[in-house]
């Protein structure tokens, strides 16, 4: 079904992390957050009442399209545990019986794989079947997304084999874990949820070692390269033993008190956990560790798809597709990502030449050192061109010391789609905070907490809020930081654009760039530095680095790169120079929901 292309990790919006790579050697890339170590403060935002669509008259098809989207939203949101608790709070309010979720990770297998596809077939049958003509425009626009994501699913079929739940930043073996940090847990029902997880963690790891023991007797194992870092990672979580921050996570939730559990029920719970981490967990991380391991020889050349193979450059575009929410054919790709690269320096170096004192505000701080003070000056940014939403509560919380160094600054945790009220930001105190600021912009206003409550607050199509494009919301997201950079006044609008338009030129859409010439193009390491010569960016180092994600993540930059490129694109088509006609281009944008950018492109009549 449509929720294969949407994991776990979903309830989470990460930050990409931004750098100058003229004074760094690699490239920051998303990490995830955790749950609380401290007590949460809370802060509120302005309010406006939500501004409501006018009373339209419904058809027939109107009314087979929203219960099919029903449909489809109650089998994403039962489809594992995890999704299952975070999203939804009283199963009654979308008639799920309860009794009939699977409360674990799902499953991960050939079979489930080819089933996923069929229901895909089924639910584009059903759709056809659907004048899409009668629709009102909201839900004309939730199914022309519906039906791309789906065709866009249904063109990675045949290369079940190809995909990689081991990548080396944040794939499985380190997500898994660290979600069960970010599991909400105040009543002994949601406790036990979560040990039910926690004990069905050794099965799915097992099947993600099956899963590459199939990979390799096919030849696609990962590279050596690859193998190590992933190795590294799963060492270090199978040496952490008795000091696992999984054990001290549940101990320092029951200490803090849970809903109708008694005293002996703690020492219970308590114990319970450390003999799942320790002799369940544990025991299939170090299982994994040696099948992996035993697999070294069967390990692919260090090289993109294009020398994989016709059948590993074909997976590579139809998930870059997937990934950027845009039926685009890769040469188009590539000349758009080519010209947002070009733009964003040009812009950089404009900035420069009007004011030659800017040049020394690189690396500045852009905070005020704490995210709440930052939130109440967002707040004052995005007023006058921004569509106000329902007053937000917000709660802080700090990631575990344990895990602080696999976190970016800050991430925001999507509330629940029967319970808005609860937002959720996780800071990371260790971390580089020198632009948290803009880092806040990206996570809350006027980035993903903002775009979530303004959909949660729209009439839009349950399917459509759920299977929302990951290249919609973070190109949002990342034009949000872009936004906010040129009208920061009290950081000097110079000194942040030039920090945002290097950090999003080299750290997102050059690497996106760099992926599509090495994976469909057949690029070297020489061709790289002949591109990146002319702007400056030819140290080896920096080569090195987005050669290797290249090879070992291929698709990992394009929802970010792309979204941010075709949402950029879209902005310059309108052109709103004025607040009144910011406030009214962001209306319009919102006022389509999460769409696929075909949909959006047409819509803002924007051609190549």
């Amino acid at each position: 079904m449509i929720k294969k292309l949407l994991s776990i990790v979903l309830a989470v919006c990460f930050i990409f992390g931004v750098v100058s790579c003229r004074k760094n050697d690699q490239i920051e890339t998303p990490k995830p957050t955790a749950s609380p170590t401290e007590e949460a403060n809370t802060t509120s935002a302005p309010s406006a009442p939500p501004e409501t669509a006018a009373h339209v008259m419904k058809s027939e098809a109107d009314k087979a399209f929203e219960e099919l989207s029903n449909e489809i939203f109650v089998s994403i949101a039962t489809s594992d545990g995890f999704t299952y608790h975070q999203f939804i709070k009283d199963p009654s309010v979308f008639g799920i019986d309860e009794s009939s979720v699977k409360l674990g990770w799902g499953s991960l297998s050939l079979d489930v794989h080819e089933a996923d596809h069929r229901d895909n077939d089924e639910l584009l049958a059903k759709l056809s079947s659907i004048d899409r003509n009668s629709l009102t425009p909201i839900n004309a626009n939730a199914y022309d997304t519906i039906v791309e994501t789906l065709e866009l699913a249904n063109a990675t079929r045949d290369y079940y084999y190809y995909s990689e739940p081991l990548e080396t930043l944040n794939g499985s073996h380190t997500m898994l874990p660290l979600m069960m940090t970010m599991y909400e847990i105040s009543t002994k029902k949601d406790l036990d949820g979560y040990m039910y997880l926690l004990q069905d963690m050794p099965r799915y790891i097992g099947e993600i070692a099956n899963f590459e023991v199939e990979k390799a007797e096919r030849g696609l194992f990962m590279t050596e390269n690859a193998l190590d870092t992933v190795l590294e990672s799963i060492g270090k979580f199978i040496d952490a033993g008795e000091d696992c921050f999984l054990i001290g996570f549940l101990e320092d939730t029951i200490e803090k008190g849970i809903e109708g559990l008694g005293a002996e029920e703690k020492s219970e719970y308590i114990d319970r956990n450390r003999e799942y981490v320790l002799n369940g967990i544990m025991s299939a991380y170090s299982d994994l560790k040696k099948t992996l391991s035993s697999l070294r020889d069967k390990c692919s050349p260090f090289a993109g798809a294009s020398e994989r193979g016709e059948h590993a450059k074909n997976y590579f575009v139809s998930s870059i597709k997937n990934n950027a929410a845009v039926d685009m054919e890769p040469d188009e790709m590539a000349d758009l990502l080519d010209e947002t690269a070009t733009t964003l320096i040009t812009k950089l170096m404009q900035v420069i030449y009007s004011d030659m004192d800017a040049i020394n505000d690189i690396g500045k701080t852009i905070t005020s050192g704490e995210p709440e003070d930052d939130i109440t000056y967002l707040l004052e940014l995005i007023k006058p061109i921004y569509p106000m939403i329902p007053e937000q509560k917000i709660d802080y919380i700090s990631v575990p010391d344990a895990v602080a160094d696999d976190f970016s600054p800050a991430a925001y945790l999507i509330s629940a789609f029967d319970d808005s009220s609860r937002n959720v930001v996780i800071t990371n105190p260790t971390a580089d905070t020198r632009t948290l600021l803009l880092t806040m912009a990206h996570e809350c206003f006027p980035g993903h907490l903002y775009q979530t409550q303004y959909v949660r607050n729209g009439s839009f199509p349950l399917a459509q809020q759920i299977a929302s494009p990951s290249g919609y919301s973070e190109g949002w997201a990342v034009f949000s930081e872009l936004m906010i950079a040129s009208r920061a006044e009290r950081y000097g609008v110079n000194a942040c654009l030039l920090e945002q338009y290097n950090s999003i030129a080299c750290n997102i859409i050059i690497p996106a760039y760099i992926s599509l010439k090495v994976n469909y193009n057949g690029w070297d390491k020489s061709e790289i530095e002949s591109y990146l010569t002319p702007y400056g960016l030819n140290d080896s180092g920096y080569i090195d680095i987005i050669y290797g994600y290249a090879v070992n993540m291929p698709d990992y930059f394009f929802n970010y790169a792309m979204g941010f490129a075709n949402t950029y694109r879209i902005y310059h088509k309108v052109n709103p120079k004025t607040d009144s006609e910011l406030k009214a281009f962001f209306s319009e944008y919102l006022s389509l929901g999460p769409c696929c950018f075909d949909v959006l492109l047409k819509h803002f009549n924007v051609t190549n």
